[in-house]
């Protein structure tokens, strides 16, 4: 079905490496979201209400578990 043997060269560093990355650019990603659609529909802002905030919170956390393993 799906043949991924060439994978088996890359080093593990580098595949490593390459999801910090991705997990990098959808940060930046996250940062270009308008405020009026984060908050839309809301009467009463917080600021837990920004989606930003945790979306940012959870890459690093996701950024740092793939790091560390």
């Amino acid at each position: 079905m799906l043949n991924f043997d060439w994978l088996a060269g890359v080093p593990m560093d580098v595949a490593n490496g390459i999801f910090l990355v991705l997990f990098a650019l959808i940060g930046v990603a996250v940062l270009f979201v308008p405020k009026d659609y984060m908050y839309e529909g809301l009467k009463e802002i917080k600021w837990y209400h920004n989606l930003k905030i945790w979306a940012i919170g959870d890459l690093i956390f996701i950024s740092w578990v793939y790091y560390i393993f």
